[in-house]
């Protein structure tokens, strides 16, 4: 809507002065966390926020101490104005958007300097976990990625008061770990997972999408068109199948050209393997590719290729 206000907010002091003016007014109050460089599919997660809750936030941090020494944090795309006017035109009605000292005030910028630090075990211990674990400089295993973003994401649960928080499933480790963070800290906050939004060729969104080249674009749905495949076949076949059809989605990903398979997996959707007596229409196939200078992350549910 033209002309709507959004408010935007740098201060620890300032976000928390909003939250309390919304809750003194009796408004529930949803909260979207991203890094910016704003897509489709971050803002159905603001329409989720003000669908479900009278205030809808979005927190805009590129946070530090989720990258390691070799990933990307100097590159990240930040489009900090073109992220404000897509906020106004979805009515967003507040934006956080602090400076990294703001929220690292003591100079932290990598996990392994904070004192206090969130570790969520065992659900970090597989899929991206082992991936993203690093080399600190003085030759030690580092932290990993997850710790970063649980101990930042619980920081911004507690400087913004929220009722429901939302999470898109292409990251779906991510979400699971925070809804098990939230449940263990007994925070009072409401975890929601949302759909993957995909472009038409099935590419689900990502701002690092923008790191692709025309033919590696042309590549990259291929990624979701192979996990559908293998998860059709655990659907009509059973978990039986599932070694040798992660194996054959790896392979097939390499022939389309993907430069490196990470990984091709299979889980339930609360991260366990499966075993004998799972039904197959708990599990998901997850993957992690790279192509270029891109890692893709994606995962099809098993229940959603039952019957097709």
């Amino acid at each position: 809507m033209e002309g709507h206000v959004l408010k935007v907010l740098r201060t620890i002091e300032e976000i928390r002065e909003q939250t309390r003016e919304w809750r003194a007014a009796g408004s529930s109050i949803g909260c979207v966390m991203t890094m910016g460089a704003l897509h489709e599919g971050h803002l159905s997660l603001v329409d989720a926020a003000r669908k479900e809750c009278d205030k809808a936030v979005l927190t805009l941090f590129v946070n530090p101490i989720q990258f390691g020494p070799a990933e990307d944090f100097a590159r990240y795309p930040r489009t900090e104005e073109a992220d404000f006017r897509a906020l106004r035109d979805r009515e967003c009605d507040a934006v956080f958007a602090p400076a990294t000292e703001t929220i690292f005030p003591s100079g932290e910028r990598h996990i392994d300097q904070m004192r206090t630090k969130v570790i969520v075990s065992g659900l970090t211990d597989v899929l991206c976990g082992p991936q993203r674990q690093w080399t600190t400089g003085s030759g030690t295993q580092g932290s990993g990625h997850f710790d970063g973003v649980t101990t930042e994401v619980l920081k911004m649960l507690h400087i913004v008061d929220c009722d429901r928080t939302y999470w898109g499933e292409k990251d779906y480790q991510q979400y699971a770990i925070i809804r098990a963070m939230v449940e263990d800290q007994g925070l009072q906050v409401a975890v929601v997972p949302c759909p993957t939004v995909r472009e038409t060729d099935g590419l689900a969104l990502s701002s690092r999408n923008t790191y692709l080249d025309e033919g590696q674009r042309a590549i990259a749905p291929q990624l979701y068109a192979e996990l559908r495949r293998g998860a059709r076949r655990i659907a009509e076949q059973g978990i039986d199948v599932i070694g040798e059809t992660t194996t054959q989605i790896a392979r097939s990903l390499l022939a389309h050209g993907f430069d490196l398979v990470e990984y091709v997996e299979v889980y339930t959707s609360a991260l366990r393997p499966a075993v004998a007596d799972t039904p197959v229409e708990e599990l998901r196939v997850f993957a992690a590719v790279h192509i270029g200078g891109a890692r893709l992350l994606d995962n099809v549910a098993v229940a959603d290729e039952v019957g097709r």
